[in-house]
């Protein structure tokens, strides 16, 4: 089982960060095709396209809990909750906003070179509506979180 590894950075603010997470890949021809385009023009996105992805299949990963703080799990699973909370909203926000959008990075085709523009909006729009569909059915508690305390 793949892992993922988020580091609670403040308690009190409900700061959280996911440190590190799988790579992306996919097996549908049309992401695939959109996802080179953007590797080769953007490369610096697929890292958050790869963190969109792992939003998108949080339950079957591994979810690796590091804090320096003294807390116990419950406190955890809260601050997991809120956290997960707010990338939904949010996710549900950028779906919103990149339907509105991709309809006219349609006219930006007739442009010569390739449209960079559609496919980074199709695979933003692709990956944060699995994320959000997904985060919508997220229980916390069915979760396999696995908690690490660290020295300060």
């Amino acid at each position: 089982m793949q892992q993922i590894e988020i580091e609670i950075e403040s308690a009190a603010k409900r700061k959280l960060v996911l440190r590190s997470f799988p790579e992306l890949t996919s097996e549908r021809k049309l992401v695939g095709k959109g996802l080179r385009i953007i590797e080769q023009n953007l490369p610096d996105l697929m890292r958050y396209i790869s963190k969109q992805k792992v939003m998108g299949h949080m339950p079957s990963y591994q979810i690796i809990v590091k804090t320096r703080e003294k807390m116990d799990i419950d406190q955890v699973r809260s601050l997991l909750k809120h956290w997960l909370r707010r990338k939904k909203n949010r996710r549900l926000a950028y779906v919103a906003v990149e339907l509105l959008l991709m309809p006219f990075s349609a006219f930006i085709a007739v442009l010569p070179g390739p449209n960079v523009a559609f496919y980074l909006l199709f695979v933003l729009f692709y990956f944060h509506l699995k994320a959000f569909l997904s985060l919508r059915k997220i229980d916390i508690n069915t979760l396999n979180i696995s908690f690490e305390q660290t020295e300060v």
